[in-house]
């Protein structure tokens, strides 16, 4: 082999150990960024689990409540009728005295 043809074939060895150390070093970056992504949804994941219990607690304390409401609606009814009732007798007893 002329002097010539191995100094080519070792310039095209410099430069496709440079391309493969470049290779190597694109590959650990992307692993470094994709660890980072992965931590990232961790966190992401985790937020989003908080979220869910604080909307559990909501929809518990929603029923609580409309539970309550029920209640309030059928003592507020309750009430009515009895203040109705009261009216009708006051109407009777003044009926009765002022006669």
């Amino acid at each position: 082999m002329s002097e010539e043809r191995l100094a080519r074939l070792e310039d095209m060895m410099g430069q496709l150990i440079g391309m493969v150390g470049k290779v190597l070093s694109e590959q650990h970056e992307m692993r470094q960024e994709m660890n980072g992504m992965k931590q990232e949804i961790g966190g992401v994941k985790q937020e989003i689990d908080g979220i869910k219990q604080v909307l559990t607690r909501m929809d518990e304390h929603l029923e609580r409540v409309e539970t309550e409401q029920t209640r309030y609606n059928d003592s507020t009814l309750y009430l009515m009728d009895k203040s109705t009732q009261h009216d009708h007798d006051i109407h009777v007893l003044k009926r009765h005295i002022l006669k």
